[in-house]
């Protein structure tokens, strides 16, 4: 049988026992003739099949064709026994064309007894033995790797990651809604130790170069480079989401392709790549081992390798209460040996085939890589939050049991992991966290605990970021401020105050919120990642408060030793400032002077001499000595995040 086949889409005849009678004699047509064509092409024969093997493990073998029918009328194998023909109306070439057949029926006088076309018949949409007809559908988004992580080179029109300190990166953008964002989102680099010298560039195939025989060669291929390895390496690889959940694919037969090249040839599993899948269970849950699907040797021509597998049932695992389990691929690289591998289009197929055309325009790809993520804010006049999203009026969020204000229930996982870990290194300790707090099943304030899934397993509840009735204010992540946002200190003694001196005065203003981290020791009264306030600005220099109260009140942090190795972080995500009410200080009223009325009296005397006597009064007061208005110019908007 040839080998592109599904025997799930094979057609038994209807009977146990055909027997064919000749039209004109009513007898067994002894010796009759029946061929099979294609019905679209009805001089060209298609392959018709019979059953033979055991339970679990049939096969299906070409009849002849055309096929002499026995001295009883009936259809028998090549050993001259009766049997059922199994039909495949089917394209043999790619499995997924409706490809009927156009039959005849002659005795051995070669007179036609009867024709049937468009047989078997099946409705269009429907597939014999499958539920559907297989989709060939990718689900493994931006495999071609538009959009795509590192330092572009112009010359080359290339992108390189120097990979030798990176543990967990996400180098391409792909699958992310649902996933766990900190481990499992789009394409990653993942390896267990550090110090290896990996590089990895996207590389464009040469203008008009097409080393990917019979299929669509894309614009990027991968490069990972491995020039020499520390001891200890127990894993290096590319891994890709394929599915949230490991209940939607259990079962399911699949297909993984990958083109992939040994650049500089060699053996010695220089030249391999493991393909693993991973059933990760969700967090908290134990550990599942990886499912080693098959080891590819590469040679050092660009080749397509091919890997069929069915994924694994759910059935006896216990899963981790965030409902984050997922589906992973993970492209093992060589292990603690030098490499230099090429890989393109890595593809997955929930089928027996594959596609030899694979195309996907690069607005599909950004239609899923762009959706929105957690974390992500959205504003609407709309009355209802949309399904996903939670409304951002400074409540609460956690699991079904935790009681939270804004949303309880397990969905909330994922943002709760990502605000924890946002908020966390500014616990206090004292159960206050100035970016978000933590408070129990019961509303008290708590301090963070141990994890992210801990705390959500202990039912609690953690806040939003404070959002209600504010005004957003424009950043960036750090790394897009490059020197302005992270930088090196020098601390001083200012008259008693604590004087911080910066390269550059960066984006600073009074009030910014600022954060302190140190491989020395910090500044003395500062405390490493407490919130802290700017003040008294003066180009590179400022002081810092406590609070943002005492900040504009040039209420600052007394001088008490100089530290070592400290760095400044500027305005920490989810931190806010500003007064809805605020009564001038002093210090903030313009300079000023007041005029006043000199009253005089006296009496002559003498010689034109008159006395005089200076009086002063106070003038009427007025006012109410209320704070003043602080509010800008705002429109309201429902304001939303994403889970």
């Amino acid at each position: 049988m040839p080998t592109t086949v599904n025997p799930a889409k094979l057609v038994a005849a209807p009977i146990l026992q055909d027997t064919f009678v000749d039209n004109a004699t009513d007898v067994a047509m002894s010796n009759g003739v029946i061929t099979c064509y294609k019905d679209n092409s009805r001089t060209t024969l298609k392959n018709w099949y019979y059953q033979t093997g055991v339970p679990g493990n049939y096969t299906y073998t070409t009849l002849p064709n055309p096929l002499t029918l026995s001295a009883a009328g009936t259809i028998t194998d090549a050993n001259g026994v009766d049997t059922i023909p199994f039909f495949y109306p089917w394209s043999e070439l790619d499995q997924t064309v409706f490809e009927p057949y156009y039959i005849t029926v002659d005795n051995s006088n070669g007179q036609r007894q009867f024709t049937r076309q468009n047989f078997p018949y099946i409705p269009q949409g429907s597939t014999p033995g499958v539920l559907a007809v297989p989709t060939l559908d990718n689900v493994i988004v931006n495999n071609v790797f538009w959009q795509r992580d590192g330092i572009y080179n112009a010359t080359f029109n290339t992108f390189t990651i120097n990979a030798t300190n990176i543990l967990n990166r996400v180098i391409a953008p792909s699958q992310h809604d649902g996933f766990l964002s900190s481990d499992n989102t789009d394409v990653r680099f993942i390896k267990n130790i550090s110090g290896g010298a990996d590089t990895i560039t996207f590389t464009p195939f040469g203008q008009g170069n097409t080393p990917l025989t019979n299929d669509i060669t894309p614009e990027f291929y991968l490069n990972l480079t491995c020039s020499n390895t520390p001891a200890g390496e127990t894993n290096k690889c590319i891994q890709i989401p394929l599915s949230m959940h490991i209940d939607t694919l259990q079962n399911v037969t699949a297909t993984f392709t990958i083109w992939a090249q040994n650049v500089t040839g060699g053996g010695g599993g220089s030249n391999q790549l493991n393909i693993n899948l991973i059933q990760f269970l969700g967090t908290g849950a134990a550990a599942n081992p990886a499912i080693p699907l098959q080891t590819l040797t590469l040679t050092t021509a660009w080749s397509q390798y091919t890997v069929s597998f069915t994924f694994p049932t759910s059935s006896g695992f216990t899963l981790g209460s965030g409902a984050d389990d997922c589906f992973l691929l993970q492209i093992q690289y060589p292990l603690n040996t030098p490499f230099n591998i090429n890989i393109a289009k890595p593809s997955m197929y929930l089928s027996t085939t594959v596609p030899t055309n694979d195309f996907t325009t690069y607005d599909q790809v950004d239609s899923v890589i762009n959706t929105p993520r957690t974390g992500d804010v959205r504003t609407s006049i709309n009355l209802f939050y949309p399904f996903g999203w939670v409304p951002m009026n400074d409540g609460t969020i956690g699991n079904a049991s935790s009681n939270a204000t804004t949303r309880a229930s397990v969905d909330t996982w994922q943002l709760f992991n990502l605000i924890w870990n946002s908020a966390q290194p500014y616990d206090s300790g004292s159960n206050s966290n100035p970016i978000a707090q933590m408070y129990t099943s019961g509303g008290s304030a708590t301090n963070y605990g141990v994890s992210a899934i801990a705390d959500f397993n202990a039912n609690n509840q953690l806040a939003l970021t404070r959002m209600f009735g504010k005004v957003v204010t424009g950043s960036v992540p750090l790394s897009a401020l490059l020197a302005a946002c992270s930088q090196a200190i020098t601390a001083s003694n200012s008259g008693g105050n604590l004087l911080i001196t910066v390269p550059t005065g960066g984006s600073l203003f009074p009030g910014q919120a600022v954060t302190f981290t140190t491989t020395g020791s910090l500044p003395g009264n500062l405390v490493a990642n407490a919130v802290y306030y700017i003040t008294n600005i003066f180009g590179g220099t400022f002081n810092v408060a406590t609070t943002y109260a005492n900040a504009l009140s040039f209420t600052v942090i007394a001088w008490s030793s100089a530290g070592s190795n400290s760095t400044v972080n500027l305005q920490p995500l989810g931190s806010s400032i500003g007064e809805y009410f605020h009564t001038l200080t002093i210090n903030e009223m313009p300079a000023h002077t007041h005029t006043y009325t000199t009253l005089q009296s006296g009496a002559s005397l003498g010689a034109g001499n008159v006395s005089i006597d200076n009086a002063t009064a106070n003038t009427g007061s007025t006012g109410g000595g209320f704070g003043h208005n602080n509010m800008q110019p705002s429109t309201f908007y429902n304001i939303y995040m994403k889970l």
